[in-house]
């Protein structure tokens, strides 16, 4: 296993030139792989029917959800404008709390996505799928009215004075000279299930209900049924993060998650994976060890590069 080469030029010291480096993932064949990537999102795409079918509480979808954080929407640019960069560390977090000025709120999930021109927060509202929409004379369901109605209370948060300062202060946890991008929030409201706006789902005219229900989303607003969400291949190496007194902290990672050469400084921030590791689904012991290994061997590559003065670093793509 080969991860990195130093090479120090010339005769002189090697204080007096840069170091380089070259830095490259791991490509032993025989290391433990994750699930190849149409067995896990064909496995999870039954699970998360089978619990749809269930009719579950919203507590055990947020569950599901925070294990599996490649099919919650939003983290690869899919919803609002921007965001094709990603989340750092193709984080979402979960359950963050949005204190400050005015009254406090907790999203159900929330990704900060990037782009070359702004930050994208996509705050997240989840009910219990069996939810309906309307009623059935064709109105606005009460708890519809009261989802989507904590989209306004986070949309307000945002405009109070002084709370983008604190969100960024709070939740753009990895240094970057550009952590003054303008933010942008989006906001989902992931209600109900595909079902109501078919034949034979309620309602006499289902085709106009679900033209009804799209007219009353502002600009900045999305709405998903629960049948629409299915893994993103793009986010595959994501994971859920708590928002804790002490930082951010890892929760669960996608259970194909994989290691990369990029990883070391969110690694340091994030600290210790091991919890997060006997969390995460559809992961072998193997799997697990593996990752945790080369966790903190990125980690201490941080540490090497942090205290090296003269560094110049390339780093190899792919993905581990």
């Amino acid at each position: 296993m080969r991860d990195e080469n130093v090479f120090e030029p010339g005769p002189e010291p090697a204080a007096r030139h840069p170091v380089l480096v070259r830095v490259e993932p791991d490509s032993d064949p025989a290391r433990p792989m994750p699930l190849a990537w149409e067995q896990y999102s064909a496995q999870v795409l039954r699970e998360w029917r089978a619990l749809l079918d269930r009719k579950p509480e919203e507590r055990e979808v947020q569950a599901f959800l925070e294990l599996h954080p490649a099919m919650i929407p939003g983290g690869c640019g899919d919803i609002g404008p921007g965001g094709h960069h990603g989340s750092a560390m193709g984080a979402v977090f979960r359950e963050p709390q949005l204190a400050g000025a005015g009254r406090s709120f907790k999203p159900d999930f929330m990704w900060v996505t990037r782009s070359t021109s702004m930050f994208t927060p996509i705050l997240i509202e989840i009910e219990k799928p069996s939810k309906p929409w309307f009623t059935k004379d064709g109105r606005p369901s009460a708890s519809f009215t009261q989802a989507r109605d904590q989209l306004n209370d986070w949309r307000s948060w945002f405009d109070q004075d002084g709370n983008k300062a604190l969100f960024r202060d709070r939740f753009l946890f990895l240094p970057d000279p550009f952590n003054n991008r303008p933010l942008r929030p989006q906001f989902l409201l992931i209600y109900g299930r595909r079902s109501e706006f078919e034949v034979g789902g309620g309602h006499e005219n289902p085709d106009e209900l679900r033209f009804k229900r799209d007219l009353q989303r502002a600009q900045d607003e999305f709405y998903m049924t629960f049948d629409s969400l299915s893994p993103c291949y793009r986010c595959q190496d994501s994971m859920t993060l708590t928002m804790t007194t002490a930082g951010p902290r890892v929760h669960a990672f996608s259970p194909v998650y994989r290691t990369g050469t990029l990883i070391g400084e969110g690694a340091l921030v994030l600290g210790d994976p091991a919890a997060a590791l006997e969390c995460s689904a559809m992961m072998a012991d193997e799997r697990r060890a593996y990752l945790a290994g080369r966790w903190t061997h990125w980690q201490d590559h941080q540490r090497r590069r942090a205290a090296m003065r003269d560094y110049t670093g390339s780093y190899a793509t792919g993905r581990e």
